[in-house]
């Protein structure tokens, strides 16, 4: 065998063949890594759009949170408040009602005529003790007035009291 039927052999069948594949072999690796990138591409794109689309929903349900629960209760709060304020405002008020009144009714049991005053007569009056509802306050002071003596009046001032003897609803004794 000569050198060109060796060559002929391994040139002829061996190694154009050879070359064949490794040419085709170079042009598939060369596209499955294009593949490769693209689908690396793609799987970034879609993890990328997986993201905008958490974050997207994200927004809308703080957007409907906020909306439908912050907004409300933050209503609800602030009216919550002003209605307090106003209840401070009416308790001061009401505590220097309370103040006045004591001061008065302190003042009162001082006056010449409190043994005769329905005024002191309806706040020693306790309800827990009235057995009969709607009884009036000067039944029971002309009961206690009514002593059935025909005494005049001892003040020093001459005055008299209008209405007639035993009549206790004008001006105290």
């Amino acid at each position: 065998m000569s050198t060109s039927e060796i060559l002929n052999i391994l040139l002829g069948t061996g190694l154009v063949g050879l070359m064949v594949a490794v040419a085709t072999m170079k042009a598939t690796v060369r596209k499955a890594n294009a593949d490769a990138e693209k689908a690396k591409a793609d799987a970034e794109k879609a993890k990328a759009d997986a993201e905008t689309v958490r974050i997207t929903n994200t927004e809308n349900a703080t957007r409907i949170l906020v909306e439908n629960i912050v907004k409300p209760l933050k209503d609800e709060l602030n009216a919550t408040r002003t209605d307090l304020q106003a209840t401070k405002k009416e308790m001061a008020s009401t505590k220097r009602e309370m103040a006045r009144l004591r001061k008065a009714v302190e003042a009162a049991s001082g006056c010449r005529h409190a043994d005769y005053c329905p005024v002191l007569f309806k706040l020693r009056d306790n309800p827990k003790d009235a057995d009969s509802a709607g009884a009036d306050i000067f039944d029971f002071r002309e009961e206690r007035h009514d002593c059935g003596s025909d005494q005049s009046d001892n003040d020093t001032d001459g005055a008299r009291e209008s209405g007639a003897h035993g009549d206790i609803r004008g001006q105290p004794p």
